[in-house]
């Protein structure tokens, strides 16, 4: 199968491969899509959008968490606990509630900063 890509030779001292294979791996890219970034003199991405995303994959992930101990509470609800039992199982289960719309927002408002600043 024929292709229309064309390879490029380039000779690098070890210190200047290191540097790219760094910053390649800084920016979750090979070192192939680094060097054809810089010489056409596109857009690399920031390092520190990766940091935001994972911050929201985390948040995210607590989030669900959260949903499942709410669930766990419910299923203790229905197993008839104690009337004060019930009762603090309830306020748990509205500070879980909180505590997740605190978390979507806080999601929500580091995706916008991100985005944000890619434009």
């Amino acid at each position: 199968m024929a292709t229309t890509q064309y390879r490029l030779s380039v000779t690098l001292t070890p210190e200047e491969r290191d540097h790219i294979d760094e910053l390649a791996g800084k920016l979750h890219l090979n070192r192939s899509e680094v060097v054809r970034r810089v010489v056409l003199a596109k857009r690399l991405p920031d390092p520190t959008e990766f940091v935001a995303w994972q911050g929201i994959r985390d948040l995210m992930k607590v989030n669900a968490d959260l949903a499942r101990l709410g669930n766990l509470f419910k299923l203790a609800l229905d197993e008839e606990p104690p009337e004060s039992l019930i009762e603090r199982l309830d306020g748990l289960a509205a500070e879980l509630s909180e505590t997740q719309q605190q978390l979507k927002a806080a999601a929500l408002e580091i995706r916008a900063l991100v985005q944000r600043g890619r434009a």
